[in-house]
Parts: C-alpha cells; sequence; structure tokens
C-alpha cells in the first residue's frame, strides 16, 4: 500500500491448483479454510481459483503498473501461502532486484580479512587502461586515489606492514617468490633430503 495515497498496489491474484495432485495439498487447505477469511480482509484484491488439472500449484499476481510475476505454491504449508499472500497485497511490484546480488561495491575501507592483492604488477596492468588516451583522441585525467588509500598501499606492499604485524617475518597469503622454487623444481629436494 502506498502510504501517502492510501492505495492499494496490487489488483488481482490467480491460484491454480490441482484437485488430486499431491503438491497441491497445502494449496487446496489454503483455498478452502483461509482464503475466505483473507478475501473479508483484502476486498480490493480480485481473487480468482482456477484448476489446473495435474499441474503443480500457482499464484500470479497483477499489479497496477500491470507488473505480472507468477510464484510457484508447490508443497508449501498453508501458513506459508498466507503469508505469501500478504507479501503481494503489501509490495507495491514483483522485486526482481533480489534475484542477482546487485551492484558491485568499491570501498576506500580496509576488511577484517586486509586488503586483497594478488599481485602489484597485475595490479598496474589491470589499471592500464585508466592510463590510455579515449576514443575521441582526448587525453584522460590522471587517476587519482585518496590519501587514506595510498596509505593502507603504502603500508601493506611497501613498508611490508599489514593488519596483523609484520609480513616480512610471517608473509600473509600467498606468495609468489617463497613458492616459485618449490612449483618449478618440486622433487628437487625436500629439507635437505634428495626426493627420487
Amino acid at each position: 500500500m502506498n502510504a501517502a495515497t492510501g492505495t492499494w498496489h496490487l489488483k488481482r491474484a490467480i491460484i491454480r491448483y490441482s484437485e488430486t495432485g499431491g503438491s497441491s495439498l497445502g494449496a487446496r487447505f489454503y483455498l478452502q479454510h483461509l482464503l475466505p477469511v483473507w478475501k473479508e480482509r483484502n476486498p480490493q484484491v480480485i481473487v480468482v481459483t482456477e484448476h489446473a488439472r495435474l499441474d503443480h500449484p500457482e499464484l500470479q499476481c497483477e499489479w497496477a503498473s500491470g507488473e505480472k510475476f507468477e510464484i510457484s505454491l508447490r508443497r508449501l504449508k498453508p501458513r506459508q501461502i498466507e503469508d505469501l499472500m500478504n507479501l503481494m497485497r503489501n509490495s507495491e511490484s514483483p522485486n526482481l532486484y533480489l534475484r542477482h546480488g546487485g551492484p558491485r561495491v568499491w570501498t576506500e575501507r580496509r576488511s577484517v580479512q586486509g586488503l586483497w592483492q594478488p599481485s602489484p604488477e597485475g595490479m598496474f596492468r589491470a589499471l592500464k587502461f585508466g592510463r590510455q588516451s579515449s576514443w575521441m583522441g582526448e587525453k584522460h585525467k590522471e587517476l587519482k586515489y585518496s590519501s587514506q588509500t595510498l596509505k593502507l598501499c603504502q603500508q601493506h606492499l611497501l613498508e611490508r606492514r599489514g593488519r596483523w604485524g609484520d609480513q616480512t617475518e610471517y608473509p600473509k597469503g600467498f606468495d609468489r617468490h617463497v613458492l616459485e622454487n618449490v612449483l618449478n623444481q618440486p622433487y628437487r629436494s625436500v629439507g635437505g633430503l634428495d626426493v627420487e
């Protein structure tokens, strides 16, 4: 419902169910016992029930904006169907944005795990496009970083002073320089012993 105007957005709800299907058991109970009470409390919504032979039950809602959305009621309990009907009644439209993770977020704040940094070379190679001229021939402005970002990068990369202490003694994460010889010659020597 729109709190400013007091109008309801859900206009129509169609419930399809099967008289004999096992997945429609909760839907049939809801239609017989709970739906009449819900209709009395919500006269602004047109509720239509349709028999769909041997199909799974589903709820199709239509809002004032013209948007439609179908939800499966397969093996739901009557109380869950009641909650779903109330959710659709209170919604302005189907919330399709919950289906994916949303936009990627970039932040300058340090996370609990510390800064993620595979290698400085890869990072600079990935940012190379920022220094190139654009397609129109105009030169890009130089990339600008905040003072906090520069301070954290200097602390992490140059000073090797991470969140949990000195990283020269105990490097955190994957250090390719430490494992380079092990990966290039895995059977050469292990702990001073030659492995054959």
